[in-house]
């Protein structure tokens, strides 16, 4: 739990606020105290959703469907007021880890687990309701038994999901095929779920887990579970709940009778048995989308699927479009990636235009075309602060020390803002800079952080006073100082007035006076990195070649090649040096060891072109935003 910020409420309906439980991109939770002291968790949209009629329309049927959820092992909804200026709905506070981080766990805590969730799943099953998205983040370890949570919320991806504090890809893992392929799914998809869950819960993994997501969607349609490592007791019962068909899963009834006598009660059942599995659905919402299209991702043709030209997609966020078939076929991704994020964090809104993590690795901060800038916990998922902006946010910079962060905006301002308490209260604006009338898509601050470079200035960070101006950065794509602090070198689109392509500039600091102007082969330099030793200066855009160059000479004295990967649009480098991050118009990241100039992981990126890319200090972490329309999201991965 964390404490409150300001501007957060203290008083929802009947009850009083005691802290932050999460957030996410609909809304807030808070940890409320009832009248009677009795301790629930309080979901709140936010006002911008609430104000949209059907929005409301919606929240209201999802809050009556929740309330009929019963049992001990769910969170069960207490209170709700749709109504409210900012609706909102109370549900039991359940507090706990949740199984994915406490898995694995000895085999016989499996089996009570397996009893637990089956009578969680039965309690939905009876209200009329399908789960649809039972995996390990949504199963609380409490101290009194698992629970079930997140049930009974319609996945609707033109609203996106209510309380989401982030989507962590895998989630396909624990679909069922029908669910999978967007055919009606009802319990039976909910108990082949149950099956991933304690198959997890045994050995850590999914057992369809793959290293790509299509991947793991031909081991889910087409391939047996793998079930290494899970007690012989309880293999019978997962594999019997990942049947590929329907009818040949048992359902959560006999599946608690089973694990309370195996020998008495078997799992299979036949079609006179009158405790066979039903398979009517139930009315919940659907959590896959049937699309009469699909957007083809790279390599990937458009065909057929089932004979009727229907494509399924994932409504989960984080999941890039590709065809599904029931037939024998590997379904396709684009390119060789190979490594899915391992968090996707998600909000409701603008693409992503920028990104950029704090010297000390807490903070990811996210820049888009709206008036929104956003502060999310990189570890967690959570959104830390929202800041206001007068424009749409084109590029951001920490200072070096990590108490400054620059915003650069398309009304040709720059904000600076106080972020050195930002984990315990909301940044504050310092003050506000001007540019030269263009607008500010790329900052940087100098090695000692005195100093601040944009598109045709350098201003005083610590006064905001202008330094001077520097000459033919009308067409400025990326600055960073050099090492010494002496140099601003910038990408360009091309010289100035002609039309060679390719330019890198680079200005005396002190003077603000050109001193190399030079170009090469290339389209034009959209990205710039230069690594800790300040001896290279790399660049990219506008082909799939990356220039290593002196950067004291400023000379070409290397090229990697990325095909593949097509054009390359960002680069980053880790602040040991060691590892170059490089991300393709393919909806790939590749990372190259720039010691043997080779190319060492292939990261797979979800939803649209990467838009911004940036390393953590320790070089664990790669992000990278996604152009995803209608969301404001950045792919998280893990390279521990």
């Amino acid at each position: 739990m964390e404490a409150l910020r300001d501007g957060d409420p203290h008083q929802i309906g009947p009850y009083r606020v005691e802290g932050r439980l999460g957030a996410g991109g609909m809304g807030e939770v808070f940890l409320g105290v009832s009248p009677g002291g009795r301790r629930v968790a309080v979901k709140v949209i936010r006002s911008e959703h609430s104000a949209r009629p059907e929005f409301r329309v919606r929240f209201a049927r999802e809050v009556e469907a929740a309330r009929k959820v019963g049992g001990f092992y769910t969170a069960q909804v207490v209170d709700a007021d749709p109504e409210a200026p900012e609706p909102w709905m109370a549900t039991a506070y359940i507090p706990g880890a949740s199984l994915r981080d406490v898995a694995p766990l000895p085999a016989e805590e499996v089996a009570r687990l397996g009893a637990a969730l089956a009578e969680g799943l039965a309690a939905i099953h009876a209200s009329g309701l399908v789960h649809r998205d039972l995996k390990p983040g949504n199963v609380i370890m409490s101290p009194d038994g698992p629970r079930i949570i997140d049930f009974g919320i319609a996945r609707d991806v033109g609203a996106g999901t209510l309380t989401a504090e982030g989507a962590v890809l895998g989630t396909y893992a624990y679909m069922a095929p029908e669910q999978v392929l967007g055919e009606p799914s009802g319990p039976p998809a909910d108990v082949f779920a149950l099956g991933c869950v304690l198959a997890f819960a045994a050995t850590g993994r999914s057992p369809f887990d793959a290293v790509t997501i299509p991947a793991i969607v031909h081991r889910v349609l087409h391939e047996p579970p793998v079930l290494d490592g899970l007690a012989e007791a309880m293999r019978p019962l997962v594999a019997s709940c990942l049947a590929k068909a329907v009818v040949d899963r048992p359902s959560t009834d006999r599946i608690i009778a089973h694990l309370a006598d195996p020998d008495a009660v078997p799992l299979s059942t036949t079609p006179s048995d009158p405790d066979a599995d039903r398979t009517v659905e139930r009315g919940t919402t659907p959590f896959t989308r049937v699309a009469d299209a699909v957007r083809p991702v790279a390599g990937v043709s458009r065909r057929t699927v089932l004979g009727g030209a229907v494509a399924a997609t994932a409504a989960v966020v984080g999941v890039p479009a590709f065809l599904l078939t029931r037939g024998g076929g590997q379904p396709q991704a684009s390119g060789d990636a190979m490594q899915p994020p391992a968090m996707t964090l998600a909000k409701d809104g603008h693409p992503v235009a920028d990104v950029a993590l704090s010297p000390n690795g807490k903070i990811l901060v996210c820049g888009t075309p709206g008036e929104t800038v956003y502060l999310w916990d990189p570890a967690t998922g959570h959104v830390i602060h929202e800041l206001s902006t007068p424009a749409g946010t084109a590029a951001l910079a920490f200072s070096p020390d990590g108490r400054l962060l620059a915003t650069g905006h398309t009304n040709a301002t720059v904000r600076l803002w106080d972020v050195e308490s930002a984990d315990t209260r909301p940044p504050r604006p310092l003050r506000t800079l001007h540019a030269k009338d263009v607008k500010v898509n790329a900052l940087a601050f100098s090695p000692d952080g005195r100093v601040l470079a944009g598109p045709g200035r350098l201003w005083d960070a610590a006064t905001g006073d202008v330094l001077g101006d520097l000459s033919g950065t009308e067409d400025m794509n990326d600055v960073v100082f050099s090492r010494d602090g002496r140099r601003v070198m910038a990408g360009m689109d091309g010289f100035q007035g002609r039309t060679e392509p390719g330019s890198v500039r680079v200005w005396d600091a002190r003077t603000r006076t050109l001193v190399v102007h030079t170009a090469d082969r290339g389209k034009k330099t959209s990205s710039l990195a230069i690594t800790p030793d300040g001896r290279t200066l790399v660049t990219a855009g506008g082909g799939a070649a990356i220039r290593l160059w002196d950067a004291a000479r400023i000379r070409i004295t290397g090229v990697l090649d990325s095909d593949p990967a097509g054009d390359v649009t960002e680069v980053a480098v880790s602040a040991d040096g060691a590892v170059l991050a490089a991300a393709g118009a393919d909806l790939t990241i590749r990372l190259w060891d720039l010691a043997t100039r080779r190319v060492t992981a292939t990261l797979a990126a979800s939803g649209g072109p990467i838009r911004g890319l940036t390393l953590s200090p320790d070089g664990r972490t790669v992000a990278g935003g996604s152009e995803r329309r209608g969301q404001t999201a950045v792919n998280l991965w893990s390279l521990r």
